[in-house]
Parts: structure tokens; sequence; C-alpha cells
């Protein structure tokens, strides 16, 4: 596949450049998505992700990231998951509640199987899902971790899947988690500031839900789109009812689906 005129000009511009440019681990990440290869440029941010080691590099990863997103949402990424495993959607989760945060992930899709076991090494080295049940309804399974006091740090996720004996393990090079301001309060008002999103990848979105307390079983669900009017159904019983407010931004990494999740919570009334 050719290149975008715009790349060839940037390739032949920096080919012209280069005996004036500091060496940089990114160079093959570069080259690559410069020639066109767009699956091998994925390859190559999984495989130096990791090894960066100033705070200058890290920035730049994330930048040629960004720009590899804007082309194609990620779909262009080279990850395959087992002919036992599809429709996985990866959330990384933000939860901000009355006095305190915490970061979650959580992990569904199809499968025909019911022994499968997870692990989701991030890039400061912690292990989630490892311990988590899968819950499974049918072909559908979800699972998520407890609840992160620390952020969900950009670099490279490692995904391993085990089941009946096999083993499939996913490198993923994701933006993370941490601090995001997408909601915001302004009395019980909540005031949407969306992230930039690529015109390749959906629109964020937002969506609405009530629980019953003690148990928080899902009592209502609501998707809206954004700049439509928050609505919360009319319910004498308001005082036993927890409210969640979601801002999702969704991208993908092959067939893999993974969605930035901005989400407040607190009890009905507070809403």
């Amino acid at each position: 596949m050719r290149p975008p005129l715009w790349l060839a000009l940037v390739w032949a511009a920096s080919a012209a450049a280069a005996p004036l440019l500091p060496a940089t681990p990114l160079e093959p990440a570069y080259h690559a998505l410069f020639s066109g290869d767009l699956a091998g440029a994925w390859r190559q941010l999984d495989a130096l992700g990791a090894a960066l080691s100033s705070a200058a590099q890290r920035q730049a990863w994330l930048a040629l990231q960004h720009e590899m997103v804007a082309g194609q949402c990620g779909r262009d990424a080279p990850a395959a998951p087992p002919g036992w495993l599809g429709d996985l959607e990866l959330d990384l989760i933000q939860r901000d509640i009355p006095l305190s945060r915490s970061y979650i992930v959580r992990l569904n899709g199809v499968s025909p199987r019911r022994d499968l076991r997870w692990s989701l090494r991030l890039p400061d080295g912690r292990e989630l899902l490892a311990g988590a049940k899968t819950r499974y309804d049918g072909r559908q399974f979800e699972l998520e971790s407890e609840d992160q006091s620390a952020a969900l740090p950009p670099g490279v996720y490692r995904l391993t899947a085990q089941s009946g004996g096999e083993t499939w393990r996913q490198d993923l090079s994701l933006p993370g988690m941490a601090a995001r301001d997408w909601l915001r309060r302004n009395g019980r008002k909540l005031e949407p500031h969306p992230p930039a999103q690529s015109p390749a990848c959906p629109r964020p979105w937002l969506e609405q839900a009530l629980l019953s307390q003690p148990d928080f079983e899902l009592r209502w669900w609501q998707r809206r789109e954004l700049g439509q009017k928050l609505r919360w159904p009319a319910n004498p019983d308001d005082q036993k009812l927890w409210a969640s407010v979601s801002l999702l931004r969704a991208e993908f990494r092959g067939p893999i689906a993974v969605r930035q999740i901005h989400r407040l919570a607190a009890p009905l009334g507070q809403f």
C-alpha cells in the first residue's frame, strides 16, 4: 500500500535531514510508518515502548501512537486473537465517587469455552485480572480487576489468555488512563468536556446507569450522544439508588476495541 502524500513528504524531509538528527530508539517505528508498513509500525511501537528511558522519548512514543490512530483508529494494528476468542473489549476506567478516585480494568468478549484464565501486565509491572473471576452468560464473558488507587499508565500492556492447554499473548500499546476531567460538576449539573478524537474513530458518547443499593444490581441504563440532555427516570425510591454517568471514547488495536471511560458516580440525589 502506498503511503499517503503527507507521509511521503515527511519521509523525504526526514531522509534529507537524517545526518543532522540525533539517533532515537523510535527510528524503526518511524521508518515502518513512513514506508507505509502500518502493521510493522505497530509492531515496532509495541516492541520499543518498554525500552524508552526518558520523558522526551515517552512523549514522542505517545505522539507517534496518536498519529497512527489518526489514520485507521488502530484497526491496522496486527493483533490476532485465536479462533476461540471474539468481540474483545478492553476498558480502562477512571471512577470518581465522592471523596475518592479509583481505576479499574474490565475485559469482555465472546468464547465457546468456559475455562478462560486471564492476566494483564501493566507497563509499571502490576498484574491485573489474574485473580479476577470470569463471569459467563452463554457465549459471552466478562471480568474486571480490583479497584486500583494508582493510575493506569501509558505504555505497552501484555494481555494473556489461557484455555484448554493453549496460551495466547498480545502486546498492546495503549494511552493509559490518569486524572481525566472529561466530566465536570457544576453544582448538580454535569458538564462533558470530551477529549479530542480522530475522525477515523467513533465519536465519544455518554452512558447513564442506575443501580440498587446495597447489591449494586443494574436497574436502568441509557446511552446518549454528546449534546443530549441527561434525563433520569422518575422513581420514588431515589435514596436507595446509586447513579453513574460515563463519558467513553473508543479506539482499536486490530479487532480488539479499547475504551477509555471517565465515570462519575454518587447517590442519585446528588445528580
